[in-house]
């Protein structure tokens, strides 16, 4: 190692902290192995492309692999990479969204959006179901033929309920309801962070 110095962040229960380490100091392994114990890290993506028909109610239908469920007492970035396009015949357009627990009152979070036909968007919120959209609400809702998608990242502190806290999913729907298809390519994913 040529380096002089490393500078390392741990990551405690409670805490983080910045060490500065020499050539010949290390990180003790109980603290690699607490601060891993600590955050889980995921990806998940669809197994194949899922279309809508004749349908302009947002539903999670064939999109439950990018469903969040999520647990009590823990801290959770979820990022969504959603790529979405609708046929030309008819127009049927695209709609997206995200149904969330009722008990997640407040979270934070963040989107940009970008069609080839309704241009672009970018919106940051704090307490994104106050402020912003509700369970259940379009976020992106292009009414032509498009092709685009959007990145949503949300940053969630769930309370101490028991078991479960609740599901964080994926809604898609035609924007008009049209026997053209609009379809969530199979490349959509969901990146998770969690931290205790």
């Amino acid at each position: 190692m040529n380096s002089g110095l490393i500078t390392g962040l741990i990551a405690g229960p409670n805490r983080l902290s910045k060490a500065v380490l020499s050539r010949k100091q290390s990180i003790p392994n109980a603290e690699i192995t607490q601060a891993l114990a600590n955050v889980g890290i995921a990806r998940a993506s669809l197994s194949a492309a899922v279309t809508r028909t004749s349908t302009t109610t947002l539903t999670n239908t064939g999109l439950t692999a990018l469903t969040v469920s999520l647990l009590p007492s823990s801290r959770y970035r979820l990022t969504y990479r959603l790529y979405a396009s609708s046929d030309p015949g008819g127009a049927p357009g695209i709609k997206i969204g995200f149904s969330f627990p009722s008990s997640l009152t407040k979270f934070d979070a963040n989107y940009i959006a970008q069609t080839d036909s309704g241009g672009s968007a970018i919106e940051f919120y704090p307490d994104w179901g106050i402020n912003a959209y509700g369970s259940g609400d379009p976020i992106l809702d292009v009414a032509a033929a498009a092709t685009g998608g959007m990145i949503f990242t949300a940053d969630i502190q769930t309370g101490s309920t028991a078991n479960t806290y609740g599901d964080f999913a994926v809604l898609l729907a035609q924007q008009v309801s049209n026997i053209g298809t609009t379809t969530m390519s199979q490349n959509s994913c969901v990146e998770v962070l969690k931290f205790s």
